[in-house]
């Protein structure tokens, strides 16, 4: 008897595809309920010390000798630590170095800096956008593994009386029964769909049923006239 089931290689990677799901969902959960909350946070605490300065982009971005820069000193001072988005916001503000001395481009800059410490670091829409995602991911996610959980009982199985198992429905299916089937994607993707003489379709398939092939080859022993037709050898 052939017998065809889940194919463990594309469980595992189905299962790992879920898998990848649920962690992005956590973490997109994390940095929307958590981690981007308290780099709001983080800034609304510093806030009045950073607009109650007049300093450039470069000033607040110039490194000492240790590296550190006067951002990083001010989130430092109130036990916090500078949000790297806000860094990255106000690196691109800065200026050309031929335009320094600009003062209608170092009055927009100063204009653009103060929008920056006077809203969050990220908006109600990226906090929203985050949920959603999560969303998305988990539904992935439960899709996944529920593809797996339809397919982990599924059986296929042929001997000489038939086709048996639950991939096949209740009963036995007569080989007799099999009105057509369609070869088209069985040397590529090692797919045949049946169609009963009932109306019934049948998708087997190779990449997601191990031993699919001898199930296969025992319809191509009791029925070889719905074998594939071989292909025509070219003229010349």
């Amino acid at each position: 008897m052939a017998e065809a089931k889940l194919n463990r290689e594309y469980a595992l990677r189905i299962i790992g595809v879920g898998a990848m799901m649920f962690g992005m969902c956590a973490w997109s959960l994390y940095d929307g309920r958590v981690a981007w909350p308290e780099h709001n946070r983080s800034l609304e605490r510093v806030r009045p010390e950073l607009l109650a300065t007049n300093l450039t982009v470069e000033a607040w971005l110039a490194q000492d000798d240790e590296g550190s820069t006067l951002l990083a000193s001010v989130f430092a001072k109130a036990g916090r630590k500078v949000p790297g988005k806000l860094v990255k916001k106000i690196g691109e503000l800065r200026l050309p170095r031929n335009v320094t001395d600009s003062a209608e481009r170092n009055a927009e800059q100063a204009k653009q800096l103060r929008a920056l410490f006077e809203s969050d670091v990220y908006s109600p829409h990226d906090l929203a956008t985050q949920t959603v995602q999560a969303v998305i991911t988990f539904l992935a996610g439960v899709w996944a593994w529920l593809l797996i959980g339809l397919k982990v009982g599924r059986r296929f199985a042929a001997d000489e009386t038939g086709l048996h198992g639950s991939g096949f429905g209740s009963g036995t299916v007569a080989y007799s029964s099999i009105a057509e089937i369609d070869w088209t994607k069985w040397d590529d993707k090692g797919i045949v769909r049946m169609t009963l003489k009932d109306g019934r379709r049948v998708v087997l398939d190779g990449w997601h049923f191990a031993g699919v092939t001898g199930i296969v080859d025992a319809i191509r022993r009791f029925r070889p006239d719905l074998d594939a037709k071989p292909k025509a050898e070219p003229n010349g």
